[in-house]
């Protein structure tokens, strides 16, 4: 699934990506010609954009957004694949958001995946 949505924003955008060492918290490097431009996080959600008022992704997840962000100066996106539409945004200070106790809720796979999490106002996103 995370194969086929890279491939379809690397054909909407006309960018490159490189898939980043686990190190990074974040999925691609998105590269434009051979620049390095920002980087980008990929999600798949089994639900509607109009299931929830937000989207949302664990703290650390965020913090590491942050992190290559402010050390960069680049772009850091959060780019999510739902049932009906693919949308993105970009994460900055801006971003409105709230941090929330809880995260994945429903199956579950392990004690790690309930945690703090930072919900993204649906209205932040854009179409793909």
């Amino acid at each position: 699934a995370e194969d086929a949505f890279i491939e379809h924003i690397k054909n909407k955008w006309s960018i490159r990506v490189e898939k980043l060492p686990i190190v990074y918290g974040f999925d691609y490097a998105v590269l434009k010609d051979s620049d390095l431009v920002g980087f980008i996080e990929l999600k798949n959600r089994n639900f509607n954009t109009t299931d929830f008022p937000d989207s949302m992704i664990n703290l650390n997840k965020w913090l590491k957004g942050k992190e290559l962000r402010d050390g960069t100066g680049l772009l850091t996106l959060l780019a999510c694949r739902y049932k009906d539409k693919d949308i993105y945004c970009s994460l900055t200070d801006k971003t409105e958001r709230k941090v929330k106790w809880g995260a994945r809720t429903k199956n579950t796979r392990d004690w790690q995946d309930i945690g703090p999490a930072v919900h993204i106002d649906i209205r932040e996103f854009k179409n793909i």
